[in-house]
């Protein structure tokens, strides 16, 4: 049985819709590069009533400026290349690249831009980010706010550092309903979003 997947993806805990679009900001001088090597872009969603079923998206660039002691200065932009899909069978990415789904010949890019950031002082997890802003799937903007852990630093070819979100989406909010109906492919999307940052080249 051919099993169909969907997500609409972002940046550990629970994404939330507001009703109104906050106004993004663009990063002008952003401390680190997404290596998109080093990156990954999970999701997961419940077939046919029965077991998750994971992917991921093998494309993912954009950069970001966290800032501890500032973190109204924060910035964030990330891209997901859509049709960089991947489920390990290609007839079912193809139909995720159609547009039943991502529709990526016209929508090639997931967009994600931040508004607000603040920090979360006190929080077990460490240091912690909440960042609100603008999800854009296939041409479809939503406002969200996700909490972004740290997860490490170090030193590997230039300056490196972690930082880790997970949380959940309705793909039927962004367009994609098909096979919610007859329950064959759920509405709701959990997406794990780790980011790995490289300082860029003077």
């Amino acid at each position: 049985m051919k099993t169909l997947l969907l997500v609409p993806v972002l940046v550990a805990a629970f994404a939330a819709a507001r009703p109104a679009i906050t106004d993004p900001v663009v990063p002008a001088d952003p401390a680190w590069q997404i290596d998109g090597l080093h990156s990954s872009v999970l999701f997961k969603v419940q077939h046919a009533g029965a077991a998750n079923f994971y992917g991921c998206f093998n494309t993912v660039s954009g950069s970001f400026t966290l800032d501890e002691k500032n973190p109204a200065d924060s910035t964030v932009e990330l891209l997901i290349d859509a049709a960089s899909i991947d489920t390990r069978d290609e007839v079912r990415d193809k139909h995720l690249r159609n547009a039943d789904f991502f529709d990526v010949k016209q929508y090639p890019e997931i967009r994600f831009t931040s508004g607000k950031v603040a920090l979360m002082t006190g929080d077990p997890r460490g240091l912690v980010f909440e960042i609100g802003g603008v999800l854009e799937i296939r041409g479809k903007k939503k406002d969200i706010a996700v909490q972004v852990v740290k997860t490490g630093e170090g030193e590997m070819n230039g300056k490196r550092i972690g930082y880790e979100a997970k949380f959940v989406l309705k793909r039927s909010e962004f367009g994609m309903d098909y096979g919610v109906a007859k329950k064959a492919l759920g509405d709701e999307v959990t997406v794990l979003i780790a980011i790995e940052g490289v300082q860029p080249k003077k």
